[in-house]
């Protein structure tokens, strides 16, 4: 587990232009964050946020992802399944389970089983470059041990064209 997530790690940092001290790949991934929000002097939890965002600009997770729904709200209420899909492709990582409610207000909340802070700051990445993939213009706050999020919009701007093939995206 430690060498994928490392990996994925240090592809973002060095994508993102973020020297890292001597012997920084020795470290764990909370480690490496650590040590590259110290250099860059922002919080661990936006570095995360961050990482999750640039998560979805690796063409084969952003494939999963789109296909996952045909527009942003649909996405957000299949987020429950993302644990399982990323069981099929690893199933060393330690991830939570996300439960999903929506108030009456049309509020959608998720919450997270364990490891909140972590996959509160991802996740926040995550939807946010999601959101506009899709095109919906959208609000998402961290709040109590997850997330809250607010979609204005839905149809705010043309969404990417999504293909399940990338080589019909070539043509």
């Amino acid at each position: 587990m430690n060498d994928l997530v490392s990996r994925a790690i240090e592809r973002f940092l060095a994508e993102e232009s973020v020297p890292l001290q001597a012997g920084a790949e020795n470290l764990d991934p909370a480690g490496m964050l650590h040590d590259a929000a110290r250099r860059l002097d922002k919080p661990v939890d936006e570095l995360v946020e961050d990482l999750g965002a640039w998560l979805v600009r690796q063409d084969e997770i952003w494939r999963l992802l789109r296909f996952c729904g045909q527009d942003f709200l649909d996405f957000l209420l299949r987020l429950e399944e993302l644990p399982d899909r990323i069981r099929l492709v690893t199933d060393d990582l330690d991830i939570p389970e996300i439960g999903l409610s929506r108030s009456d207000d049309s509020l959608l909340w998720i919450s997270f089983s364990h490891g909140q802070a972590v996959w509160t700051a991802l996740l926040s990445g995550l939807l946010r470059a999601m959101a506009d993939d899709y095109g919906a213009l959208c609000v998402i706050t961290p709040r109590d041990g997850g997330l809250c999020v607010d979609i204005s919009d839905s149809a705010f701007a043309t969404g990417r064209t999504f293909h399940l093939s990338p080589r019909i995206q070539a043509s």
